[in-house]
């Protein structure tokens, strides 16, 4: 009897619940490359944050507050993270910062307001009893011009320079709070890479003019993301880490290398 009720506390002191159906709660707090659009064809948007949830063993709930254009500004200031955190999540994913880069209107510095307002989530998500884990952002395709349907860069690298300060700032605050960082940005590079420039293009959502849109996954690049940022969290140190279903993940993949 008195070991049961040892193995209890235990449960609830690493999980944040004891088995009793009552579901671990994962909110995602992003914007367009994670949220819900629920379009239904796979040709057409999606973010990985409505498919995520398909990689998780049972007793998770996946709760996804991301909303496109939001960046680390907007997404306080329109009241998101307030109705994310009213949820009373027991995890955060934390992704936003796409909407924080050059050119965009809700842009912060990656050396000072940026790190600035990651901080702030962190320190929020503590005092809710969250527990948040950084993801780096992911990357969009640029056009190469003069190439029907090409999506990789001039230079032939899947890569988009202006995020690469944002997604190190992410890194480096994540380090610097002790908090878990899964790398979503140089895994999904690699893995489009290898992928080659044909193949990577059909990731991406067809707009109804009938052209690629290079920053916004089809149903296949929303799942491809999602089970990078699953192997990730699956090599982590986080508790959450236990509740990653790799023979899902393993299983879609072998299905997609199989298209």
């Amino acid at each position: 009897m008195q070991l049961s009720i040892i193995s209890f506390f235990f449960a609830v002191s690493l999980y944040g619940y004891a088995d009793t159906g009552v579901p671990i709660k994962v909110a995602v707090a992003g914007s367009s490359a994670c949220e819900s659009y629920y379009s239904g064809s796979p040709e057409l948007i999606w973010g990985w944050g409505e498919v995520i949830g398909n990689y998780f063993k049972p007793g998770v709930a996946v709760l996804n507050h991301a909303k496109s254009g939001r960046s680390t500004t907007s997404f306080v200031a329109e009241g998101l993270w307030k109705n994310l955190l009213a949820d009373k999540p027991d995890y955060i994913l934390m992704t936003l910062g796409a909407n924080d880069t050059t050119n965009k209107p809700g842009y912060t510095d990656p050396k000072t307001t940026f790190r600035d307002n990651l901080r702030r989530y962190a320190a929020d998500a503590d005092a809710a009893g969250a527990r948040i884990i950084f993801v780096t952002l992911n990357t969009a395709m640029n056009f190469n011009a003069g190439k029907t349907g090409a999506v990789f860069h001039k230079s032939g690298k899947a890569i988009r320079r202006e995020r690469i300060e944002h997604s190190l700032a992410i890194r480096e605050v994540a380090a610097e709070l002790n908090k878990p960082c899964l790398e979503l940005w140089d895994n999904q590079v690699r893995e489009w890479e290898e992928l080659g420039e044909e193949r990577a293009a059909g990731l991406y959502r067809i707009t109804s003019q009938g052209t690629i849109d290079p920053s916004h996954t089809n149903k296949e690049g929303a799942e491809r993301i999602a089970r990078i940022i699953m192997r990730e969290l699956a090599a982590s140190e986080s508790p959450l880490a236990a509740y990653v279903d790799l023979n899902a993940v393993e299983a879609d993949a072998g299905k997609a290398a199989g298209r």
